[in-house]
């Protein structure tokens, strides 16, 4: 099977797994011949990547979600590579289809793990068919409930006493994000009554600019680092009974076998590191450009001292 029709396949998961909410179907769907609307660009995506040594060797299949950290990064190493003479397939996918697919070998990288809390249940599933290929985020990296600043509430605890003002609702992302399944839990723990309602880091977004463009209280899930928090006054919720857990890190994962057959692009990603401030600039530049590849292509001139020392 070409990894074209892996992508394929891992996108109809997802689908299955958006509509359904099970993760069983994660083992299940991964064995179904599938076809669809897309076939043509997958498989073209498929056809560049054969035996080692051949041309196909020079595709790397990159899964990421929507999450601006990870939007940023994946691009960034797009144009790494492409510049080094290799073909980059990009494929968004929501969290649970692309572990999925990392671990089986339909994508190749994944640039957005976070450990050793968010992203637990995945890698307790899937890590043994994982390499890890290091920590490259040197700051602290954080998941919560935020709302503004201006929002007369400090704590999860004190969420119920003022669930009318939230319109009942807490406004999260993709479902199958870890992140989100860690909010479930906080509203089993704390006893919230408000509804967590899944979409999308985009919609989420756009939620929180109506709120704070007409100054309604909103509370979200949001992360570190993310460029939400310089663009608005934010704050998180203390989290008493700590099921946010601690600050985490950010790795990247290849798939291992994958990984065993590509030491030189093991090496360039293990020597990966940015800084908060480096990748808050590299966010912002990928997000204030209608092509996101060319943001992260003029992060990159800026910053060629830094990105050169990683292809070495």
């Amino acid at each position: 099977m070409n990894k074209g029709e892996w992508v394929l396949r891992i996108r109809q998961l997802g689908m299955v797994l958006s509509f359904v909410g099970l993760m069983g179907v994660l083992v299940a769907g991964c064995g179904q011949g599938t076809s669809g609307g897309h076939a043509a660009d997958e498989n073209k995506a498929g056809q560049d990547t054969t035996a080692q040594g051949g041309a196909g060797d020079q595709t790397v299949h990159i899964g990421y979600v929507n999450w601006a950290e990870d939007v940023a990064v994946s691009n960034l190493w797009k144009a790494i590579l492409e510049d080094k003479g290799y073909q980059v397939q990009l494929t968004a996918l929501d969290a649970g289809p692309l572990f999925v697919g990392l671990s089986q070998g339909g994508l190749d990288v994944f640039l957005d793990t976070w450990l050793p809390y968010t992203h637990k249940n995945y890698m307790d599933r899937y890590g043994s068919q994982l390499e890890d290929l290091g920590q490259w985020y040197q700051g602290q990296a954080k998941i919560g409930l935020v709302v503004p600043k201006s929002v007369d509430v400090s704590s999860i605890d004190q969420l119920n006493a003022h669930a009318s003002e939230f319109h009942g609702q807490i406004v999260g992302i993709d479902a199958g994000a870890g992140e989100m399944q860690v909010a479930k839990k906080a509203l089993d723990a704390y006893g919230l009554k408000l509804n967590l309602v899944s979409g999308s880091e985009a919609s989420m977004l756009s939620a929180l600019q109506r709120a704070e463009t007409n100054h309604q209280p909103i509370v979200v899930t949001l992360w570190s680092p993310h460029w939400a928090f310089a663009k608005w006054d934010l704050k998180y919720l203390d989290d008493p009974k700590g099921i946010f857990g601690k600050a985490e890190e950010i790795h990247a994962e290849a798939n291992k076998q994958w990984a065993q057959s590509h030491p030189e692009l093991v090496k360039w990603f293990s020597n990966f590191k940015l800084t908060d401030q480096q990748l808050g600039e590299l966010e912002m530049d990928v997000n204030q450009s209608d092509d996101k590849l060319a943001g992260a292509r003029k992060w990159m001139e800026d910053h060629r001292d830094l990105v050169n020392q990683w292809p070495s």
